[in-house]
């Protein structure tokens, strides 16, 4: 999968959902109330980035942001959805590739 809306977001989840979550309502992302108010974003980074033995991160989170249903699944590749439609999707990295770019 390739990253089909956000280009280069520094691999960070967090950046990824604001940044759809913007699209979505046809907003910059700095128009939107801080991520930190609904979930913490270092957290929220940590759970999908690659794990020790480089292997890519395998999981599933849902929660409300500012009124915006989002879940992000990670599992073949990285897909965040935003009230039910698929807004971003892209790879997994695992620590070797992510170590590379």
């Amino acid at each position: 999968m390739t990253d089909s809306l956000i280009g280069s977001t520094d691999g960070a989840v967090s950046m990824a959902i604001v940044s759809a979550v913007a699209s979505k309502r046809d907003a910059v992302p700095t128009e939107l109330p801080p991520l930190y108010e609904w979930i913490d974003p270092d957290a929220l980074d940590a759970l999908f980035e690659p794990t020790q033995s480089s292997g890519p991160r395998h999981g599933h989170l849902e929660f409300t942001y500012d009124s915006h249903e989002i879940c992000v699944e990670c599992d073949d590749g990285l897909v965040i959805t935003v009230d039910g439609t698929p807004v971003v999707e892209r790879s997994c990295l695992t620590n070797a590739e992510s170590a590379s770019v």
